[in-house]
């Protein structure tokens, strides 16, 4: 994955990983619910509606926060499907680990909490105490990827080895996002993690220079 030329440069990237990482990290608060409308992520919004692959998940994302505004409780519900998406069986729900979409075998579940142990500390980063969960928590990929992309946009001689992390944290997480966002598809009966996750896929692939499905 070479650095991938679009009309996003890495400030734009980390800003929408940061943004799209504590989405993810925890229930949403009243707060954050609030900015969903707020003109700073509108404007983040109409910047990459028109690029490739992203116009469709745009709109689907806006459709829901729409939808949201009109839901009573709404953060309470959802809180309630961020517990029931994320923290239940996974039998039905979409769990947010890239171990559960591993083989079988426990060694195979063990690496990829391995592999993002090993690429936090190559970028510098450490897990906060506070956060309570394995390395292999999709925040935690979306974090680095923001945190990586941060750092190339002050990036000297340190330039490559930076850019070959941030290829390592895309092929990880984008080699079992699609079917967590399949199972967020299936199991988020509101929807408004199936489109934050459709935004997620749709972001990181245009970042890695993939063809757009």
């Amino acid at each position: 994955m070479e650095d991938n030329i679009s009309a996003l440069g890495h400030p734009h990237y980390a800003c929408l990983y940061a943004w799209l990482s504590g989405s993810f990290a925890r229930e949403l608060s009243d707060l954050q619910i609030a900015e969903l409308t707020s003109p700073e992520l509108t404007a983040w919004l109409a910047i990459i509606e028109p690029l490739p692959g992203l116009t469709a998940p745009v709109t689907q994302f806006r459709q829901t926060v729409t939808a949201l505004q009109q839901r009573p409780d709404a953060q309470l519900e959802l809180a309630a499907d961020f517990a029931g998406l994320f923290l239940m069986t996974e039998k039905s729900a979409a769990l947010p680990y890239s171990s559960c979409y591993q083989l079988e075998s426990s060694r195979f579940k063990q690496e990829p909490s391995a592999q993002m142990k090993a690429l936090l500390a190559q970028s510098g980063m450490a897990v906060a105490s506070s956060f309570g969960e394995p390395e292999d928590h999709l925040a935690l990929v979306v974090e680095l990827l923001s945190h990586l992309n941060f750092a190339l946009t002050e990036a000297g001689n340190e330039r490559r080895e930076l850019l070959e992390l941030r290829s390592e944290a895309l092929i990880h997480c984008l080699s079992w996002l699609p079917e967590f966002n399949q199972r967020c598809l299936s199991y988020d009966k509101f929807g408004f993690y199936a489109a934050l996750s459709g935004l997620l896929l749709a972001l990181m692939r245009l970042d890695a220079g993939m063809p757009m499905q």
